[in-house]
């Protein structure tokens, strides 16, 4: 497709350069230009106009002893722009490997080339009064002709230039907002807002973490020998992984909105609390770890397992950890550690369940993971325990 239309304004500049020599050759050789001598305005001496003498000054326009006239210098110039454009092209056409443009630059240098002898006739003629008004109007039409001749013979290479420009300089034209600009549908626009209204909510939602009232925690009984401050009562949150419908909201164009409220990550939100909470999980996490069970951090938490089987999890809600164990919480009722029933369905197989808020309640945590390391017949290790990070008053 792309040779057959390199080959078609080819042919387009060849043939309109052919009739611009025609018509140029008809002026020479009729009586609407005459040959003879006239008297040379710079040096004085005679001087030959006429189609003869205009081809002799053609073949010598780069020799000033034998041409002295300014269409010598114009002449010289537009052949060497006609041998320049017309290598490039040749150059072209063999590293594009499109043997078409070799017929391309043989137009080019035959109609730049040919503009030159137009212009050494036709300033003679003038110049001596050699041509009549019909021989005047017949080569300006041959020089108009000639023109589009070049324009057309050099207008596959220029095709091909600006699509290597385009593809060197990566230039993608920007969406314009306006819907007449971008050509964009009343259709297309209201999914474009609705898309983005619905992003922006999810968004919105995601960094909300509101919470919810639950029933007050167990009451303690006697407190132990040098007993530290008990954790104060919070209101129960929202559980981490669940996802709630968020209500239906009516934005612009009477666009119903809706959306799903959903917790961030556990990473994120063990990145956004506060050093204390921070390092009390890392230390709870390498006191498990130091009995032997292996970690796998998700979304949702931190999962503690042995032999593929789940025996703790640990998350964040709000500013304080959770810890799900693989113990009866009924084993504790009477016990100082304020351990709950885990709820939730995903919590079956860790039904004992501690909030961790202050040190006390996060040496009951390892105290906790002692018994369940003693139940599932995992002796403490040797050594020392792991050096802990928080800070103590």
């Amino acid at each position: 497709m792309e040779n057959k239309r390199i080959l078609r304004t080819t042919c387009i500049g060849f043939v309109l350069w052919l009739i611009a020599a025609v018509i140029t050759g008809i002026v020479g050789v009729s009586d609407l230009a005459n040959g003879g001598v006239g008297v040379n305005r710079m040096t004085g001496e005679l001087f030959t106009y006429g189609l003869r003498a205009s081809i002799q000054y053609y073949c010598l326009m780069w020799r000033p002893s034998q041409f002295n006239h300014p269409t010598a210098y114009i002449g010289v110039v537009l052949v060497f722009v006609a041998l320049t454009i017309g290598i490039a092209t040749i150059v072209l056409a063999f590293t594009k490997k499109k043997p078409m443009l070799l017929f391309t630059a043989l137009a080019e240098i035959v109609a730049i080339g040919f503009l030159p002898f137009i212009i050494i006739f036709t300033v003679l003629q003038v110049e001596y009064n050699g041509i009549r008004a019909l021989g005047m109007l017949l080569m300006g039409g041959a020089t108009g002709l000639n023109l589009f001749a070049i324009y057309f013979a050099t207008l596959p290479v220029a095709r091909i230039l600006m699509g290597l420009l385009d593809k060197a300089a990566g230039a993608e034209k920007k969406e314009e907002c306006c819907c007449g600009e971008a050509g964009l549908g009343e259709k297309e626009v209201r999914e474009l807002v609705k898309e983005g209204v619905d992003a922006h909510v999810e968004e919105y939602h995601a960094e909300q973490e509101e919470p919810a009232p639950a029933p007050a925690p167990a009451k303690e009984p006697e407190p132990e020998p040098e007993p530290e401050p008990e954790e104060e009562p919070e209101e129960e949150e929202e559980d981490e992984e669940e996802e709630e419908e968020a209500p239906a909201e009516v934005g612009p164009d009477g666009l119903v909105i809706k959306g799903k409220r959903k917790r961030k990550p556990f990473e994120t939100r063990l990145r956004n609390s506060e050093y204390d909470l921070r390092h009390k999980y890392y230390d709870l996490r390498d006191y498990i770890k130091w009995y032997g069970l292996r970690n796998r951090v998700s979304i949702p938490g931190d999962t503690f397992s042995y032999k593929r089987q789940r025996y703790a999890f640990v998350t964040i809600v709000g500013k304080h950890l959770r810890i799900y164990l693989q113990l009866d919480p009924k084993n504790y009722a009477d016990s100082t550690i304020p351990v709950e029933q885990a709820e939730a369905k995903k919590y079956e197989d860790l039904p004992c369940l501690l909030r961790i808020k202050s040190d006390l309640a996060y040496r009951r945590a390892k105290k906790l993971v002692d018994d369940l390391m003693e139940k599932i017949g995992m002796p403490r290790p040797e050594g020392d325990e792991p050096k802990e990070t928080q800070k103590k008053d």
